[in-house]
């Protein structure tokens, strides 16, 4: 962690300062501290990332306090609501995910594909518009960073901004690798509910493929809305709601899915990976002549392996990935307790709603992406 940001952290709990007490630095950055707070609550640094996470996401960290000789600090401490353990799933899943594949979309053919699909969905069209989109941003928070990915790209198209990556699982530790070269970079263990931030200071504030996965995805789009500054700019994917076979099929093997380990689920999602991968290797395309409004089907041409996917159940390939690279798409959907679905009218609802000009909407087939303005 660097100690510049501690005047913009707050305590998830109270809102409240936090102070600041180092125990191990290195290349002026804290390895090892804690931060507290006057209302009793404590939060470590471990591996220089700051873990702001209330009671329910806490790890055990009785060996961090008597490493430290904290003996005095009490591990259980008051929370705002109960974990539930749907919720604490979530978290865990998305932790085995990403460490799985701890380079996933950094590199290689992933970034390729993920950096065109970003571009062209939020309407940036392409690396010099992004750049000039983002170049006067002073504050940038990527809701939700995963691996830390858009978190590098932020960081390289805006060197004088800072840019925080906020994420509730462990994946904040490859997050961390994978960014720790930019000096402008921030990675921090939170929760999207319990943000530990001093409200109102975002500019840009960007969430792909998140607040679907939380237990309210407009309780938490609302949330994110209350910290960003008058003429900043809030950014969103969320999964769109599919035809009736899709919707039907998603529940009833998502019953089932969601039930299992991580180890189980990662099994599972091979076989759906597999039958994709036997799809695409078809190389098969057919004509819907009609429309087909009940099914949510559209007429045109599609590509066999498409077609089961958006509108039959998730079967994921792209031929640009390696086996474990499409594997991690399909377990994103299958695992997770939270996997909520939305209209675009919903989405102009929301922001609407939150008094945000919209300012872009694409409604495809996999999702809904938009980005508002505070006026």
């Amino acid at each position: 962690m660097k100690e510049k940001i501690l005047g913009l952290l707050a305590c998830p709990f109270c809102g409240e300062d936090l102070s600041l007490q180092s125990f191990e630095k290195e290349k002026q950055e804290i390895r090892e501290g804690i931060l507290k707070c006057s209302c009793g609550q404590w939060f470590p640094i471990i591996n220089f990332i700051p873990r702001l996470l209330l009671k329910g996401y806490r790890e055990n960290y009785s060996n961090f306090l008597k490493r430290y000789r904290l003996s005095h600090l009490k591990e259980e401490m008051p929370t705002k609501c109960q974990t539930s353990l749907s919720a604490k799933q979530v978290q865990k899943s998305f932790g085995c995910k990403w460490m799985s594949q701890p380079t996933w979309g950094t590199s290689g053919e992933t970034k390729a594909f993920m950096n065109t699909w970003i571009l062209e969905k939020y309407g940036w069209r392409n690396n010099e518009s992004f750049k000039k989109a983002m170049k006067s941003r002073k504050y940038i928070l990527d809701a939700g960073t995963g691996l830390g990915r858009v978190v590098g790209d932020f960081c390289k198209v805006n060197k004088r901004g800072e840019v925080f990556g906020v994420d509730l699982s462990d994946a904040v530790d490859g997050a961390y690798q994978n960014t720790k070269q930019y000096p402008n970079a921030h990675i921090i263990q939170g929760d999207l509910m319990n943000l530990p931030f001093k409200k109102r200071f975002f500019d840009f504030i960007f969430s792909e493929g998140v607040l679907h996965h939380t237990p309210y995805t407009h309780k938490a789009f609302k949330v994110l809305n209350k910290f960003l500054v008058t003429k900043g700019e809030i950014a969103i994917y969320i999964y769109k709601k599919k035809g009736p076979i899709r919707e039907f099929c998603d529940d009833y093997l998502r019953r089932f899915s969601t039930r299992l380990s991580e180890r189980e689920c990662w099994e599972f999602s091979k076989k759906m990976t597999s039958f994709g991968k036997a799809l695409s290797d078809l190389h098969v395309e057919f004509e819907v002549p009609e429309n087909i409004p009940a099914l949510g089907i559209q007429a045109g041409k599609y590509n066999l392996q498409r077609f089961f996917y958006y509108h039959i159940f998730k079967c994921f390939w792209n031929e640009r990935f390696n086996f474990n690279e499409n594997n991690l798409v399909n377990f994103d959907w299958y695992h997770p307790a939270y996997a909520h679905r939305h209209s675009g009218g919903e989405v102009k609802t929301w922001y609407q709603k939150a008094g945000l000009k919209l300012v872009h909407l694409d409604i495809s087939e996999s999702g809904i992406t938009a980005r508002g303005l505070k006026p």
